[in-house]
């Protein structure tokens, strides 16, 4: 077979097996050179074909000492190559896909090579003899025959451009899309270490789902789409459901879950942990009756969370007893403002001459004649004498009021506080 029938082949071939294991051999420059360079490898024994020309000392010596479709068209050639392709990924950290890429492709060369008349030898040097498919010679190509290399070529050109959907999405993401049900795309989501995108178009009960979301989590019978900041639950045995598309598509983003552990953390601290995330399992115990915002009624003080997203924890007891503490607040505040204002109102001129006594000694201080000065002598004795006599009333409840008042403040109300874990799935770039 020829070249360009055997890149064209390889690429069909080694698109179509590799998307059994997820690799999109389009998806890298590196992946498809690595695949036209396997599916012309085995033709380095030949010093006129094209990897033979490029590297011609290479191709001379093989072919001097093997001749063309021997050791470089066996199964000990396609395992060695593997092999050293391997050892060199794991060792230097390279993307495990290329020993793949390049197993498959070597192995199209050796399949479309089988098809020609002449064959190659599988087993050699064990076993000689040529491997062929099919056995009947008339059902097999005729090597340079440009009728039937034509025909092949444009076969293979067509479906390299018919598979781009299957190389892109895998073969199995295929399938499990073409199905069109929850217990596929669950089957999707458990084999799929990368983050996917899924549009989606159902029905339940007459009710219309449809857009576009991020798949964030699947459990046995259910999954959970995060779409426009909230979650959508399908289950396999949803009554009323009726399906038109659930389809997903790959990215590059990974899903990763992370696991805090929560030690007397405040309901706002809390609160601010759990904002737009999506728990996937956890336990939160409280000091006080609780309640979720998005259940309010159920009071209690263990939660055990699981597949839920963005909650928030409201303490209904604890803003109960601050209300409460508030409410006496201002009410003794109201009575010690009263109770203040009465008193001054009953002292009232007692103040006043207070007020005057201080006016007048006020007075000493300015420049006055002799006669004014006497005067205001004469005034300031006679208003001591005054207040001297004077007894203000006192209100005892002031003083009571004042302390009831600082002890109250003083008395802090505790906290509700948590503890617990919780692990949250997050989606990172």
């Amino acid at each position: 077979m020829t070249a360009p029938n055997h890149i064209t082949g390889g690429i069909v071939f080694t698109g179509l097996f590799c998307s059994f294991f997820s690799i999109n051999i389009f998806a890298n420059p590196v992946f498809i050179s690595v695949t036209v360079i396997g599916s012309l490898l085995p033709d380095i024994d030949h010093t006129k074909s094209w990897i033979g020309k490029s590297v011609y000392p290479i191709a001379k010596w093989l072919s001097r000492n093997y001749g063309h479709r021997t050791i470089t068209h066996s199964l000990l050639f396609l395992v060695g190559v593997f092999l050293i392709s391997l050892f060199i990924e794991k060792n230097f950290r390279a993307n495990y896909s290329i020993s793949i890429i390049l197993f498959f492709s070597i192995l199209s060369h050796f399949i479309f090579d089988m098809v020609t008349l002449a064959g190659i030898p599988l087993f050699y040097p064990f076993y000689k003899n040529p491997c062929v498919l099919p056995a009947n010679p008339e059902m097999r190509i005729r090597s340079g025959n440009i009728r039937q290399e034509g025909i092949i070529l444009f076969m293979f050109c067509f479906l390299t451009f018919f598979m781009q959907d299957l190389f892109a999405n895998g073969f199995w993401s295929t399938v499990n899309n073409n199905f069109n049900d929850v217990k596929h795309q669950i089957k999707e989501y458990q084999k799929s270490p990368n983050v996917l995108n899924i549009d989606y178009d159902y029905t339940i009960y007459q009710k219309e789902y449809k857009g576009k979301g991020t798949y964030i989590q699947a459990s046995e019978s259910e999954i959970f789409i995060l779409s426009q900041g909230k979650i959508l639950t399908l289950k396999k045995d949803t009554p009323g459901l009726r399906i038109k598309l659930l389809k997903t598509s790959k990215t590059k983003d990974k899903i990763h879950e992370s696991t805090v552990e929560i030690n007397n953390l405040k309901e706002s601290e809390l609160n601010n942990i759990l904002k737009n995330k999506f728990i996937a399992a956890g336990i939160i115990y409280s000091n006080f009756g609780t309640t979720l915002a998005n259940n309010p009624l159920e009071i209690k003080k263990k939660f055990e969370i699981e597949n839920k997203y963005n909650l928030a924890f409201i303490s209904h007891i604890q803003d109960t007893l601050l209300v409460k503490k508030e409410k006496v607040i201002a009410d003794l505040e109201l009575k010690l403002k009263t109770e203040e204002n009465q008193l001054i109102n009953d002292n009232k001129n007692y103040y006043l001459e207070l007020a005057e006594l201080q006016e007048e000694k006020n007075k000493l201080n300015s420049d006055l004649p002799n006669y004014e000065l006497n005067e205001v002598k004469k005034k300031i004795i006679e208003l001591e004498k005054q207040i001297e006599n004077y007894k203000p009333k006192t209100n005892l409840m002031i003083s009571e009021y004042k302390r009831l008042l600082e002890t109250i403040k003083n008395n802090h109300i505790v906290n509700n506080t948590y503890s617990g874990n919780i692990t949250y799935i997050e989606i990172r770039k």
